[in-house]
């Protein structure tokens, strides 16, 4: 079993919500809650969710561009959350992230070299040529033509933007990288180069990805661990493959029987799946998707439930044996 690369333990990111002259603090956006995770080196682990879950929140949170309200990060052996100036900054170059709308994460006042050459810049790596050298091994490395080191992003297509984002991510061969959503604002065609692209740098560099998307037949191909979000929290997390063929949380059977298959019709769930997702201002009690769940129980609606499970496969829910659903 590979070595844990990040351990994360009842992580909390609460967002005030302020009003009146003094902007006194009324209430809070609950968008991370309680949420404990480990990532192994080398893998590429799935956050999934509907749009407003909390994944990119989490993602975001992790490598500290939003400070944690609560909880505890270790990252490769070190306690993430105690690190400030500059031991902070230099662990930084350990942890890049590849952002999802690739035209507003680029300057564009910057060429592609001055953009892919800035964090060798910012944290002083090697010489003015070794950098410039550097430059044109990673747009070969990305699938770019050197040719077009001093062209500016509005110049490029989405997919070779995003190829420009991924080259300045793995710059300073960085240990980790949170891929937030990175291919949903691409045609499917690109979507298909640029994750063949991740995985091949993977493989090459040693990567571990934290792979975040809404897309789940994006996380099949690419992940080896999913986790599914919901309302701030992980609600299930297992094996790629196992999560596919034995979904136990019914949130996780209504997301995978929404997937479109073609041939095949559409995956149900024997109930269908109703109502909205709840204000994260106010969550409901107890388990936070039974205002939504077909097969809720009193005790959901009163006591949280606790992730646990075995072989890896763990679940937050209060049924005893899930509900019969086979995978087409």
């Amino acid at each position: 079993m590979n070595e844990i690369i990040l351990e994360a333990k009842n992580i909390k990111k609460y967002f005030p919500i302020k009003k009146g002259l003094l902007l006194r603090e009324v209430a809070s956006v609950k968008a991370v809650d309680d949420v404990s995770l480990v990532v192994r080196k080398g893998e590429t682990l799935g956050l999934v969710g509907e749009s407003g879950c909390g994944k990119s929140t989490l993602g975001r949170t992790l490598i500290r561009l939003y400070e944690p309200t609560a909880g505890d990060i270790q990252f490769e052996g070190q306690d993430f959350l105690k690190l400030k100036g500059e031991a902070l900054r230099k662990k930084r170059r350990d942890m890049q992230m590849i952002f999802q709308d690739p035209y507003a994460s680029l300057d564009p006042r910057m060429t592609v070299g001055q953009a892919i050459r800035q964090p060798m810049d910012i944290h002083n790596v090697g010489s003015a040529e070794e950098r410039e050298k550097r430059v044109l091994e990673l747009m070969e490395l990305v699938g770019l033509r050197k040719s077009a080191v001093n062209r500016y992003p509005h110049e490029f297509s989405g997919g070779q933007r995003q190829r420009i984002s991924i080259a300045r991510a793995i710059a300073l061969n960085p240990e980790l990288i949170i891929c937030d959503e990175p291919v949903s604002a691409l045609d499917v065609s690109i979507q298909a180069q640029i994750l063949n692209l991740l995985e091949d740098l993977q493989q090459k560099l040693g990567l571990t990805y934290i792979f975040i998307s809404h897309d789940l037949s994006v996380i099949e191909h690419i992940c080896d661990r999913i986790a599914v979000m919901y309302l701030g929290k992980i609600v299930e997390i297992a094996e790629r493959d196992e999560l596919f063929k034995n979904p136990k949380h019914p949130y996780t059977q209504a997301l995978i029987g929404a997937i479109p298959r073609v041939g095949h019709g559409k995956k149900k769930m024997k109930k269908s799946l109703g109502g909205e997702v709840p204000s994260p201002i106010n969550p409901p009690p107890g388990c936070s998707f039974h205002t939504r769940c077909p097969y809720v129980m009193d005790i959901c609606k009163t006591k949280v439930p606790v992730l646990e499970g075995q072989g890896g496969h763990l679940k937050s829910c209060w049924l005893e044996k899930a509900p019969e659903f086979k995978s087409e």
